[in-house]
Parts: structure tokens; sequence; C-alpha cells
């Protein structure tokens, strides 16, 4: 049996042990999440790899320091040592005590933005709840755009593996056999702001656009169409049925029509 004394107890756990951390900051440019942070006392650490969960994703907001310096308050992570190596370092999920969405009931599952903009997506028991304030946008879009293909490799590469991946990151470089990878996705929220087809909700009006507008009950049928010749339908969809200017006490409306039987 091997004789385990105080003093390479100690070594082992300093190397292969784990530790907690301050995050200083993110580095989210990267194809695989950075942070950087502080671990042990005068122990600062760059550049290290936070995995993130498949599709999901977040970053935490900077450390606020003082004008020493020091962190007074930042988010937190576990940092764990690969293979005992404490040249690699690896993080854990990262959780921030300034933010946090907190006090929820057991089953409860939610996604947030910081405190101070009081944007929540919330998961209870008594069903779901997007949640913003007056003067932000609750929006979902539709982008100009189709969707792609989920191959990561061009014709003619190879699918490489995470090594290659992080070599190719800084200067482009390709695979073996010379195809370039596609690797990694920017955030689409900013061309979708572009779109015409969108249901949103702000402080002043609600609104929903697209090609054609229906408005149904349950049994699947529209009750008011506003469609693309840019003319209101009252009573079905556009095409089914005999339609006939609505009149008013003023006279015909130009562009709203009523089912007829």
């Amino acid at each position: 049996m091997h004789r385990a004394t105080p003093l390479n107890t100690s070594i082992r756990a300093y190397t292969a042990g784990g530790s907690r951390s301050v995050v200083d900051k993110v580095d989210d440019e990267k194809l695989m999440q950075e942070m950087g942070g502080n671990f042990m006392a005068n122990e600062t650490r760059a550049e290290v790899e936070a995995p993130q969960n498949y599709g999901f994703t977040s970053v935490v907001f900077d450390a606020e320091k003082g004008e020493d310096g020091k962190v007074q308050g930042s988010a937190e992570t576990f940092i764990g040592f690969m293979g005992g190596n404490r040249s690699f370092p690896v993080s854990g999920p990262m959780d921030d005590r300034r933010h946090r969405l907190y006090k929820l009931k057991k089953g409860d599952t939610a996604m947030f933005r910081g405190r101070g903009d009081k944007q929540q997506l919330h998961m209870t028991e008594d069903g779901g709840f997007w949640t913003a304030p007056q003067n932000k946008t609750v929006r979902m879009q539709l982008v100009d755009q189709d969707s792609e293909s989920n191959e990561t490799k061009q014709q003619g590469g190879s699918s490489g593996g995470g090594a290659q991946a992080r070599a190719t990151e800084g200067g482009g470089g390709s695979s073996a056999q010379g195809g370039q990878q596609k690797r990694g996705q920017e955030a689409l929220y900013k061309e979708g702001q572009k779109g015409k087809r969108f249901v949103d909700i702000t402080k002043d009006k609600s609104r929903i656009s697209g090609k054609t507008v229906h408005s149904m009950l349950d049994d699947g049928e529209t009750y008011v169409h506003v469609n693309s010749d840019k003319k209101v339908y009252v009573g079905a969809e556009a095409g089914k049925g005999s339609f006939s200017l609505l009149v008013t006490l003023d006279g015909p409306c130009v562009n709203s029509l009523g089912k007829i039987g």
C-alpha cells in the first residue's frame, strides 16, 4: 500500500483537486468561450476554457472592482484540473449572486438577464411567462433567410477535432484536405429587427406583421384577415366566400370588406 504523507497528500490535493474562482471577465469571441479569474491567493489565470451546454449559452458580467483593483463583486465558478495537471484548468458553470433569479418554486425553470434589465422567461406551475419592463421590446421574429445544413465541413474538407478547431481559430487555417471549417454562429436578433415578419409588444403598441395576418378561433377558421392585397376581410379568409365593401354612415370603406351570407 502506498504510504500517504501529509506532504504528498497536500501536493496531490493542490494539483489534482479543484478550486473556487471569481470571474474577472469572459471572452466570448472564441469558438470555445474563455474566462479569466482568480483561484487561490495570488493565483490569477486567463484564457481558461469554459464549455457551454449545447443549445444554451451565456456571458456573465465583468467583475466590479474597487479603486485598488481588487474584485468586490463578480460571477463565480468552480475550476477542475484535467488529469491533475494544474496547467490545464477548465471552468465549470458560472453563477452570479448579484443577478441570480432565486426563490423559485420546485420544478421551475427560467432564463434571465441582469437584475436591472428585469427580463425573464419563467416556466412555472401556472404556465410560461416572458416578462420585460415597458422600455424594452418583447418580440418573436423571422429573419429574411432560410435554414441551412448543420454540416460543419465544406466540400473536400474533413470534420476535424477540437485541437484542430483551436489551431484554426486565430489564423483561419484549413483542414488537412484543405476544406475550411464552418464553426460557430453569431446572434441573429438584429437581423430579425430589420425583418417584416414578427409579433411584438412595446410600451406604445402591440403589433403583428407578415405577408398576411389572420385572427382565428380554435375551430381553425379565420375571422379577420389582413391580406397581401392591402385589404381587410371580415368574417372569413380572402377567397373563401363572397365579400363586399363594408359601409359606414359616411360611406363605403376603402379597404375593408365583409363576408356576404
